[in-house]
């Protein structure tokens, strides 16, 4: 063999042993990356979304104490229900949005409760967006501690964000989603911030960084923006009053006082931060339960957990460009409200298909999970899902 091809032949396998040993120090990483790559894929998203502890980083949130207990007094869902002046058979709906669990509530009792699709009673089902109320609702207890003040700036207690997009931005401006600041939510665009967003949480980085490299885009609080990201800020100021992590707060002022019966996790960044906007994952009852918390405007067992003042604010649009209309959801505080909602009508929402509804005159929660891959149909995934949850109060005795 000639010296040149020895040295061809010498140079390729160190370029292949360089290889195998490069994937097998980040083998962690290239698996998690392939996972999210997959994560949606039609034949794998149903068993993700229900094992997502199994793709990313994460903590976990331990059930103490006694679980709260759910008396049951079955009752059948309606039939069918209507939508844009069409009649729309139920279990047809419940398939083709690709329901996984559906529970109801009544009174504190079970009036429904089945899951879809191959799933299990004790999944822990990711929460995606649904998250932020969780996150608003540990913010509350912050305020009414008078540890926070929302109508402060965000660079007055996170400094290392004064020359970020939300450095002079009112803290209220950033939990009503009006934050101003420059952000692309499509899922369907690969370059777009949120799909950047999932690529770090999956090969390692800081959302803490991502968050301090943002731009401003227009004057905040003159327009709802959906901007995930400004959850993310607002756990960061949660954090850092604190001095404790979401996780260490989520146990301490949910799980450990309002009955939850089954331990939970949340997923994280590579340095341990909490995707605090859409990374809880909670079983369909423990999700109820924290419904049942806003239904009792933060009310357990005769202990006020957070104000009944902060479930008010969080569930009222605080300005005109927040308020529900009749093709239009709005927002307050890390909650939505349906278009022409009633007094104490509101729902938190996560992307493909997660909902907790809540219904104070009618006292009923609604929890619903799903893998709807086609969430982002004409027919509008958010409003007909309202108007079925408003079916089903209206048939319950």
């Amino acid at each position: 063999m000639s010296t040149l091809l020895k040295l061809i032949k010498g140079s390729f396998l160190a370029i292949i042993a360089t290889a195998v040993i490069v994937v097998a120090l980040n083998w962690q990483s290239v698996n998690r990356l392939y996972s999210v790559v997959t994560l949606f894929d039609e034949t794998r998203v149903v068993d993700n979304f229900s094992n997502m502890k199994e793709i990313f980083f994460n903590k976990k949130i331990v059930t103490q104490g006694q679980p709260s207990l759910f008396n049951t007094r079955p009752t059948s869902l309606p039939e069918s229900f209507n939508y844009r002046n069409n009649v729309t058979n139920t279990e047809a709906f419940l398939a083709r949005r690709a329901t996984t669990a559906l529970l109801v509530l009544k009174d504190d009792q079970i009036t429904y409760e089945k899951y879809f699709l191959g799933t299990q009673r004790d999944d822990k089902r990711i929460s995606w967006s649904m998250a932020k109320s969780f996150v608003s609702i540990l913010f509350g207890m912050q305020v009414d501690a008078g540890n926070i003040d929302i109508e402060q700036t965000v660079g007055a207690y996170l400094p290392e964000l004064a020359k970020s997009g939300y450095g002079n931005v009112k803290v209220k401006h950033v939990l009503q989603m009006s934050s101003g600041v420059k952000w692309n939510e499509d899922y369907l665009d690969f370059y777009s911030d949120i799909n950047k967003m999932g690529r770090v949480l999956a090969i390692g980085g800081s959302l803490d960084q991502m968050t301090s490299e943002l731009v401003n885009e227009s004057t905040p609080g003159n327009a709802f923006h959906y901007v995930s990201m400004d959850t993310h800020v607002i756990s960061m100021i949660l954090r850092r009053v604190t001095n404790k992590s979401l996780v260490e707060l989520i146990q301490q002022n949910l799980w450990n006082t309002i009955g939850m019966e089954s331990d939970a996790y949340w997923l994280t960044d590579s340095h341990g931060a909490e995707f605090a906007l859409g990374g809880l994952n909670v079983t369909t009852r423990d999700y109820a339960r924290f419904g049942q918390l806003l239904l009792n405007n933060g009310e357990f067992n005769g202990k006020q957990i957070v104000s009944a003042q902060w479930i008010k604010a969080a569930t009222t649009p605080q300005a005109e460009y927040l308020k529900p209309q009749a093709d239009k959801l709005g927002y307050g505080y890390q909650i939505w409200l349906p278009p022409a909602a009633q007094q104490g009508e509101f729902f938190c929402v996560g992307v493909y298909g997660q909902y907790i509804y809540v219904n104070q005159q009618h006292n009923v929660v609604i929890v619903k999970n799903s893998a709807d891959l086609g969430f982002l149909d004409a027919l509008n995934s958010k409003h007909e899902t309202i108007a079925f949850f408003r079916e089903i109060v209206a048939s319950l005795p």
